[in-house]
């Protein structure tokens, strides 16, 4: 079954939706290359258990050169990012960045309270394997000056 035959209407609104998203990234408004620090990391292992450890570190994300420079000095390709939104949500929306190395960052521009600023907040997840399943870094981003 072809959408776009049988449903001419929902075809073009969800290309229109899909295209509208991806070219409007809201973090762009306050610039394109942002600096994120972390104070911690958060490891989950096989077993369920997570341990949360500090160790701090800074990464920059260049939407500009579509990609991410982590704490260590490695480049990430950004695959893709985009903003979705979450009904009923007093946030509204998040950006959402898959990297070409299967990680993931989210951000929001909201605090708990629903607060907007030009920081974003959020967290990088990068799955691991072996006996670490998976690392969080919350994150702290603003845009470079």
């Amino acid at each position: 079954m072809n959408v776009a035959l049988n449903h001419p209407f929902i075809a073009a609104l969800l290309l229109a939706t899909t295209s509208a998203n991806a070219g409007e990234n809201p973090m762009w408004r306050s610039g394109l290359v942002w600096t994120c620090t972390f104070s911690s990391i958060i490891q989950c292992e096989r077993s369920t258990d997570c341990t949360s450890r500090p160790d701090e570190g800074t990464i920059q994300l260049n939407y500009r050169d579509n990609r991410l420079v982590d704490d260590t000095g490695t480049i990430h390709p950004i695959k893709r990012h985009y903003v979705q939104a979450v009904a009923g949500s007093p946030i509204g929306s998040e950006v959402k960045i898959e990297l070409a190395t299967n990680e993931v960052v989210w951000l929001s521009a909201a605090d708990g309270g629903g607060t907007f600023s030009d920081n974003w907040i959020g967290a990088m997840l990068s799955p691991k394997a072996g006996v670490i399943v998976q690392e969080l870094r919350p994150l702290i981003c603003a845009p470079e000056k």
